[in-house]
């Protein structure tokens, strides 16, 4: 899951509309005015409070089985990837400011 997300920030290199994608596939539906912001929000208030949490409360969620990761963390370990200096490596160099700042 997480290769196919990173995939597709190379190719659309924007942050929010990778989120609005994986936010119309995981809610079935795109009927609706869903957030990409809120919910790039979302991921990174998830991390913040996971951190924070108690270690035994980390550890069950951590180690629960899943057929996919949670939706909050596959977007929260994307965010976390398109601001790594890897991803910067990979973006072309012809990348200009307006869409740079889409990334963060």
């Amino acid at each position: 899951e997480y290769s196919c997300d990173r995939a597709s920030l190379l190719v659309a290199q924007d942050l929010e509309v990778v989120a609005a994608a994986l936010l119309k596939l995981f809610s079935g539906t795109s009927r609706y005015d869903l957030d990409p912001k809120a919910f790039i929000q979302q991921a990174v208030d998830y991390e913040k409070q996971l951190e924070r949490a108690n270690p035994l409360v980390r550890m069950s969620i951590e180690q629960q089985r899943r057929t996919h990761p949670l939706p909050v963390k596959r977007l929260s370990e994307l965010e976390k990837w398109a601001a790594s200096d890897e991803f910067r490596r990979l973006v072309p160099s012809s990348t200009s400011g307006k869409e740079s700042e889409k990334l963060r």
